[in-house]
């Protein structure tokens, strides 16, 4: 009898936990395999480099050829513009009193901008910050779609061993205002390493690899850990064995020969063959969503920016400038029919990105007759009784355009394919009006 009644209690708390969590599952990440290879037919493999992906080291590069900031000032000084006392929230989700953005203003120390411009490397990954802090800064968190993991602060992830230009200090010294070759802003002056321009230029004579694997560790020949490698990483290398190559890393003091393994790394860019980019998107599938590289994680834009870096493809950081690059196709206008009709009909499946405000999707072609996207998504628009919410996914997905619409508070209004602006082939030159 105690048995039954211990095997009933347990029952009972593992249904009522089920009932009360009421948790439908996301149709689309059910019916559809989460691997690349069942899409992959698709895709129009290259037997060569594309003329855009001989050009990734200009860009990878690019603030090693900087003399000074290449924006102003006032452009710099962006974030204090946007958020301000009385709509902003801290790490408790209470309003962040004025005081806190009047001691930004100080430590932010603008008015030394430029005055130093010197060449540095990144030592390890880390956080690009719109002030100088590590502390978070929500929009109202009682809103969905805002509050965690959404913290303004942070602007961007930063791989170890990226090329910067330094611009100037924070009043207290502790932080850098930096720029990469894709966005700026400031990190922790203990997290890079000035070099002289003789050393960027040594260092840019070498041969490169691309990491294709995220999480492995990179320790010198004592067997130190010097970093992680990450798929987005670019490496100088100076020999290569049956299993490992050896590559350049700085370890906070000099430069240090690491051994990468070869599976994990591929030399110059690779191809856009079906088996690389199975590879490459079977490795970022089903990752953590991480807000601008928040967790070391990656968001919509970095998750396609790191990946297409292996191939040589420079894009920018944020959705809305990667829409820019490549052939561009307006969508606006249209109806839902049409958007798709001019997806299917002109869409290049694995080389095309798909823009609505705020999100990118990479178009794969089409699968039982659905446009299937790969993507990295918080989650699920939803409304109930006028409330708006959320049906988090939180992770790297392949789906269609409707993700989600079998939820029971699914909010169509906000549905994808409803609010695609524009579509651009990455590796094709843009047009001409």
């Amino acid at each position: 009898m105690k048995l039954l009644f211990l095997t009933l209690s347990l029952m009972l708390m593992l249904g009522g936990c089920a009932l009360q969590r009421g948790v439908v599952p996301v149709a689309d990440l059910v019916n559809y395999v989460q691997d690349s290879s069942v899409y992959i037919e698709n895709m129009p493999s290259k037997s060569r480099l594309l003329e855009r992906q001989k050009h990734y080291e200009e860009h990878y590069f690019s603030p090693w050829k900087m003399r000074q900031p290449p924006i102003t000032r006032f452009e710099a000084k962006w974030a204090f513009r946007r958020y301000k006392a009385g709509e902003s929230y801290g790490e408790n989700l209470l309003p962040i009193d004025a005081s806190w953005f009047h001691t930004m203003v100080q430590q932010s120390n603008f008015n030394a901008y430029g005055s130093v411009n010197r060449y540095a490397i990144s030592r390890h990954f880390t956080h690009l910050r719109a002030f100088p802090t590590h502390k978070p800064l929500f929009s109202d968190p009682s809103q969905a779609g805002e509050g965690f993991p959404f913290d303004y602060m942070q602007n961007s992830g930063v791989h170890s061993n990226e090329p910067l230009l330094v611009s100037h200090y924070s009043k207290d010294g502790a932080w850098v205002y930096v720029f990469t070759s894709y966005a700026s802003g400031w990190v922790r002056h203990r997290d890079i390493v000035l070099l002289t321009e003789a050393q960027t230029q040594a260092y840019k004579r070498n041969r490169f690899v691309h990491v294709i694997h995220d999480g492995t560790a990179l320790r010198d020949a004592n067997g130190s850990f010097v970093t992680y490698g990450r798929v987005g990483m670019m490496l100088p290398y100076y020999d290569i064995n049956t299993t490992h190559y050896t590559v350049m890393v700085h370890n906070g003091s000099r430069f240090t020969a690491a051994a990468l393994p070869r599976q994990d790394a591929h030399s110059g860019p690779m191809l856009l063959r079906r088996e690389n980019m199975t590879a490459l998107m079977n490795e970022l599938l089903g990752k953590n969503y991480g807000w601008g590289g928040m967790y070391e994680e990656r968001d919509c834009s970095s998750t396609l920016r790191d990946m297409f870096a292996s191939f040589g493809i420079w894009l920018p950081r944020n959705s809305s400038q990667q829409a820019t690059i490549g052939k561009i196709i307006s969508l606006k206008g249209l109806n839902a029919d049409q958007k798709r009709t001019r997806i299917i009909e002109q869409g290049v499946p694995f080389e095309t990105i798909l823009y609505r405000r705020g999100h990118v999707l990479l178009y794969l072609g089409l699968f039982q007759g659905k446009i299937m996207v790969f993507h990295d998504t918080w989650g699920i628009r939803t409304v109930k009784d006028g409330v708006a919410g959320r049906k988090i996914v939180g992770k790297t997905v392949i789906s269609t355009l409707e993700l989600g619409k079998e939820q029971p508070d699914y909010d169509a209004r906000y549905a994808h394919l409803k609010h695609l602006e524009s579509m651009n082939i990455m590796t094709q030159e843009a047009t001409t009006p």
